[in-house]
């Protein structure tokens, strides 16, 4: 849901960007009409500001949580944060980052085939 300061984080692995974008990538039919992505279809969010997400696929597998998240808005209060949040985690497995600001999800922690609800941060941007 929309919340104002908060930032939710999903991570997965995809083969390549393509896939990753098109997964994410909102559309409209013929007639204007929005065509949600299969992210929001796959985690049920009705609605987010689609000026307040940001993602990134990257080529090479990064080792730690800071090289993942570094340059992404707020980043040095949220990779904190998230670094507790994934301190368990083998972060080498994580190529896809999707971020939404001013969101927390509160949905059901599902698990798709490639992307994974990780947690929600506070953010002050």
């Amino acid at each position: 849901m929309v919340k104002e300061n908060k930032v939710s984080l999903w991570l997965g692995f995809y083969e390549n960007a393509d896939d990753f974008k098109n997964y994410i990538k909102v559309s409209y039919d013929e007639d204007g009409n929005y065509i949600p992505s299969n992210f929001q279809e796959s985690y049920a969010i009705k609605s987010y500001d689609l000026d307040a997400i940001e993602s990134d696929w990257i080529s090479e597998r990064c080792s730690d949580v800071e090289s993942l998240l570094v340059g992404f808005s707020g980043d040095y209060e949220i990779i904190p944060q998230f670094q507790k949040m994934l301190e368990h985690k083998n972060i080498q497995n994580y190529n896809s980052i999707v971020l939404l600001y001013n969101f927390e999800y509160t949905g059901v922690d599902y698990v798709d085939e490639k992307l994974e609800y990780i947690g929600c941060a506070d953010v002050t941007l």
